[in-house]
């Protein structure tokens, strides 16, 4: 099911489907005190992120699309594979109820590669946009 949903949304939805994603991980955490297991949310919504990011770096090779949008794509991929190994050992943290001294460097790297994932799928999504509707010139 889930794979023929994304083959059937057109790239440039799933592009900036992406974008919408990464900024609800930001929003999650201020909503901890409204809606329960929101660090379980925030774990999930990541990995479809993870999942997004692959999805659209394939399809994004498979085209004419230039080799610039491609290399975007890849860098977005990149960091959506790193950003688990500062995002699961907050988690662990959390739940055990222990962060270590050096824990705010963790969830500063883990932000700022939260960060660095909206503008780099920003970026994609509108060159990819720009380049399916022939704006460049």
């Amino acid at each position: 099911m889930r794979v023929r949903l994304m083959v059937a949304l057109a790239l440039w939805s799933r592009l900036y489907g992406l974008i919408w994603l990464a900024f609800l991980l930001f929003v999650l955490p201020a909503l901890s005190g409204i809606i329960p297991y929101t660090a379980e949310l925030h774990v999930i919504v990541g990995i479809l992120i993870l999942i997004l990011a692959y999805s659209n770096y394939r399809d994004i090779k498979r085209t004419a699309a230039p080799d610039r949008v491609k290399r975007i794509s890849k860098t977005t991929l990149i960091l959506t594979v790193l950003q688990p190994i500062f995002g699961l050992p907050l988690y662990a943290s959390a739940e055990i109820g222990l962060m270590a001294s050096y824990g705010w460097v963790i969830n500063l790297f883990h932000l700022m590669f939260g960060l660095a994932i909206i503008a780099q799928a920003s970026s994609t999504a509108t060159a990819y946009d720009m380049w399916e509707e022939k704006e460049f010139t």
